[in-house]
C-alpha cells in the first residue's frame, strides 16, 4: 500500500509553502479552489503534447444481411402486425344503455290495432286547395300589368256610395260587385284571374264577402290587389 501514498495530495494547511508545487498559492488567497487537474495528478502527466497526433477509432461496417434484399426484419417490439386493412375491423361493443324515459310499460299504442288499443282511425282526407288551371295570359303577373296599364276597371265615374239594395243588383259574371272590409269593388275584371276559379269568386258577387275572404286567404293584400277596381263605400241603412 505504500505505492499509493505519493499520489495522494496533502491538504493540510500546516504544510510549508516552500516549493512552487504547493496547493495553496498564497496565504492571502486561501479561498481559491485547487487547480484541476491537480499538478501531480495522472491526468496532467498523461496529457497529450501539442506535437502528438490524436488517434480515432472507426467502427467496422455492419455485416450484410443474409436474405440479400432491402426489406427490414421484423421488430422485436411487442406490436401486433395485422395484414387486414383497418376498415375491416369491427367497432367495439357499446356499453352505453339506452334511456327508457318516455316509454310506458304494459300496453300497446292506442293508435295501433293491438288488443289493448282502440282501432286505428283512418287519416282524415285533406281537402285539396281549390286552385284551377288559368287560361293563358291570366296569371298574377298579367293582372299586375293590367292594373298598372291605366285601363278603367271600375266601370263607374267618381267615388260611389253604394247601398245593400244596389249591391245585390250586381251579381252576374258580366257585372259583379262585392264588399270587402266596407269597401265596394267591381270584381268583374278579376274573375278570370282568380286562382280558385270564377265560380268561387262568384260566391261573393252581390253581397259582403269579408267573412269568406278572411276564412280562406286573409294574408292577401286585397286593398292593393283590387285598388284599381274600387267603386266606393258601402252605406248601410
Amino acid at each position: 500500500m505504500s505505492w499509493l501514498v505519493p499520489s495522494l495530495p496533502t491538504w493540510g494547511r500546516s504544510t510549508p509553502a516552500s516549493s512552487s508545487t504547493s496547493l495553496i498559492p498564497d496565504e492571502e488567497d486561501i479561498d481559491a479552489p485547487p487547480p484541476f487537474p491537480l499538478l501531480n495528478s495522472h491526468q496532467r502527466s498523461s496529457a497529450p503534447t501539442p506535437s502528438s497526433t490524436p488517434s480515432f477509432s472507426i467502427a467496422p461496417p455492419s455485416p450484410p444481411k443474409a436474405n440479400g434484399n432491402d426489406e427490414e426484419e421484423p421488430s422485436d417490439l411487442n406490436i401486433a402486425i395485422v395484414d387486414a386493412p383497418l376498415g375491416d375491423m369491427l367497432p367495439p361493443v357499446s356499453t352505453t344503455r339506452k334511456p327508457n324515459f318516455g316509454i310506458q310499460k304494459g300496453g300497446l299504442d292506442p293508435a295501433s290495432n293491438g288488443l289493448n288499443g282502440a282501432e286505428k282511425k283512418p287519416d282524415p282526407v285533406k281537402k285539396k286547395k281549390g286552385k284551377v288551371a288559368l287560361t293563358p295570359g291570366h296569371s298574377a303577373l298579367d293582372w299586375a300589368r293590367l292594373t298598372s296599364s291605366g285601363q278603367d276597371l271600375r266601370g263607374v265615374h267618381g267615388f260611389q256610395r253604394v247601398t245593400l239594395a244596389e249591391l245585390k243588383e250586381h251579381n252576374t259574371p258580366d257585372d259583379a260587385w262585392s264588399v270587402f272590409n266596407g269597401m265596394v269593388y267591381n270584381i268583374t275584371p278579376y274573375l278570370p284571374y282568380h286562382p280558385g276559379g270564377e265560380d268561387e269568386m262568384m260566391r261573393v258577387a252581390g253581397r259582403d264577402g269579408t267573412k269568406l275572404f278572411m276564412l280562406t286567404h286573409s294574408w292577401v293584400n286585397l286593398d292593393f290587389m283590387l285598388k284599381e277596381c274600387m267603386v266606393g263605400v258601402l252605406v248601410r241603412g
